[in-house]
């Protein structure tokens, strides 16, 4: 949040909307994807004027891996011209180091750990 008198920029995240009965295309678990919409606005008084800097993304709920979605395709999942999101359009983002994931829960881990944070299953 940033502030210039009665002025200021703030960012959102949106949930979009669940897309069901899909294959997890990094873990290859049967999956639902939650839709978010993140983008910055400029707003007067709190009255948000203009959006900008607007992406999409999908995570996946069995191993929550984060995936990009191209902003055509999550902008006419938004209206409701397309319900659908295809593996080839999900494109997946590293969170910084080589994580692994937990073969319990199927959560994302640190490698280093000796047991899943999650459920407690140990790892080595």
């Amino acid at each position: 949040m940033f502030f210039i008198g009665i002025f200021g920029i703030e960012n959102k995240e949106e949930h979009i909307r669940d897309i069901n009965a899909k294959i997890c295309k990094s873990c290859g678990q049967y999956t639902t994807y939650r839709l978010y919409k993140t983008y910055s606005y400029f707003h007067f008084f709190f009255i948000k004027l203009f959006k900008f800097n607007e992406n999409y993304y999908a995570v996946s709920r069995c191993c929550n891996r984060l995936f990009e979605v191209p902003h055509n395709i999550g902008k006419n999942i938004e209206k409701g011209l397309q319900n659908d999101i295809e593996e080839k359009d999900l494109i997946e983002i590293n969170m910084g180091y080589n994580e692994g994931v937990c073969p319990n829960c199927k959560n994302l881990i640190h490698p280093s750990f000796e047991f899943c944070p999650y459920c407690g299953t140990k790892l080595h």
